[in-house]
């Protein structure tokens, strides 16, 4: 009996440790970010760095009336989207701000769910400020849950989703990892996130993402049209995580999509 005793608790040991060592690591498994500071990114003309408190970023400004903001995914840094404002969405009226995360580009910190989102409140009291007519915003893949939660925090005309989840959650359980929500300390959630937002939500998706599979943005827009929200949803066959961007018909969905 005491051996038996001993063995329950030595698992319930071991088991508390891989729960806390999962816990308190997978932000490294879930951020993989270029450390290189934004002042090292060979930005094209009409492109700045953006400073606000401890936060950084990438404008694109010609003053425009309308603001598109971009949250970029899980790799790499703002610095691989600076020509978005330039090639494609100032033709169409809009300045750009690329948010950097705290951990990206040369910032210190580390990165983590509530680190962005303070990063996301000191954004919205800096547009807060500006005088756009129309503030959207866009997500891919990881991004996707930093504009969820700015558009649930803040009211905008537009969010627009590429390659979006349902929740981190139901990702790692569709890789074949189980474990109690509870330890998911960076749960990414864009069903709840959205679920009371009124701006129209457009989502694309490649139809052969093996990163974030396409059965998660149905899944969200399943549960979003359930709570009456204004969804559509695009697929893109013979695409897969990384080609959504690189269409020709990126711009011409912009066009479609993003008129005030």
């Amino acid at each position: 009996m005491k051996l038996l005793r001993g063995l329950v608790i030595f698992g319930i040991g071991v088991f508390g440790l891989a729960a806390a060592a999962a816990y308190f690591g997978q932000g490294k498994l879930l951020y993989y970010p270029d450390m290189r500071p934004l002042s090292d990114c060979n930005l094209p003309a009409g492109v700045e760095i953006w400073k606000q408190e401890a936060e950084q970023g990438l404008q694109t400004s010609a003053n425009h009336d309308n603001l598109l903001l971009f949250f970029h995914g899980n790799a790499g840094s703002a610095c691989n989207w600076r020509f978005l404002g330039v090639n494609h969405l100032a033709k169409l009226g809009y300045d750009v701000l690329v948010l950097e995360y705290p951990g990206y580009g040369g910032d210190a910190r580390r990165t983590s769910k509530r680190e962005i989102e303070v990063g996301l409140r000191v954004l919205a009291n800096w547009v807060a400020t500006q005088e756009y007519a129309h503030v959207s915003v866009m997500g891919y893949s990881l991004g996707t849950g930093a504009a969820s939660i700015y558009a649930r925090d803040t009211d905008v005309a537009q969010v627009v989703l590429f390659a979006p989840f349902d929740s981190i959650y139901n990702v790692a359980l569709g890789q074949g990892l189980r474990f109690p929500r509870i330890l998911l300390r960076e749960d990414f959630d864009n069903v709840s996130a959205l679920a009371g937002v009124a701006a129209p939500i457009t989502i694309v998706h490649g139809g052969d993402d093996e990163v974030i599979p396409p059965k998660h943005s149905e899944n969200l827009v399943r549960e979003l049209e359930a709570a009456g929200r204004d969804v559509r949803r695009e697929v893109r066959a013979g695409i897969g995580h990384n080609g959504l961007f690189e269409s020709l018909a990126f711009d011409e969905f912009l066009r479609h999509t993003l008129q005030p």
